[in-house]
């Protein structure tokens, strides 16, 4: 029993937990932080994880232990199911429907927050953007106009609607969040790929 801890660190990173429970995780191994209101990745993931924000530090058990409030041995226990590690364990893990009802509440939201913290970043992204195409690329004579920048005509169709969206999000009830992220997760998801697209044009 005392070596499923050093099993499931030898066969999972922090870095594939980090990925497999929702968090999106750069390239070179930084995402935002699960533990504290990170606006900004500030976290780095590989075998073990380390916020440079909150100071949270630790391997894979710990990181899903703090992520779900289980015990190390529970935390261990999870692990091995959801990644289907063929590691023995004598007390299998076992929940109560209560506890099994909590974990699911506590992972939907938890899921939910870290998508909701991930659209609203590049919503507000995508707003800047915006906001300063609509600026700098305004327009002054009529010869302007007729060939104006084409992100100054994106900014002057979608900057209303972007506006509104962060409002939504940011202003309304549990509730009425997920309908919104339900309703309009695909517009969210052009307005990452837009955003995606204009960062690597400035690039």
């Amino acid at each position: 029993m005392t070596n499923i801890f050093k099993d499931v660190k030898e066969d999972v990173s922090t870095k594939d937990a980090a990925s497999f429970y929702g968090i999106n995780v750069s390239r070179n191994g930084m995402c935002q932080c699960p533990f504290h209101n990170d606006k900004h990745p500030s976290m780095k993931v590989d075998n073990r994880f380390h916020c440079f924000g909150c100071g949270a530090d630790g391997d894979v058990i710990n990181f899903v232990q703090q992520m779900f409030g289980l015990a190390p041995l529970d935390a261990t226990k999870k692990l091995i199911a959801d990644f289907n590690l063929p590691i023995d364990i004598k007390a299998s893990y076992k929940p109560t429907d209560k506890v099994k009802k909590l974990n699911t509440e506590e992972e939907e939201l938890r899921a939910f927050k870290l998508y909701k913290r991930d659209a609203l970043n590049y919503l507000h992204e995508y707003y800047y953007i915006l906001h300063c195409a609509k600026r700098d690329y305004a327009p002054h004579t009529p010869e302007e106009l007729e060939n104006c920048n084409p992100l100054f005509e994106e900014a002057l169709h979608n900057l209303d609607m972007i506006d509104v969206m962060i409002e939504e999000l940011e202003n309304t009830t549990l509730n009425e969040q997920l309908d919104f992220m339900n309703t309009y997760k695909e517009v969210i998801a052009r307005v990452k790929n837009r955003v995606n697209e204009l960062n690597n044009t400035r690039d």
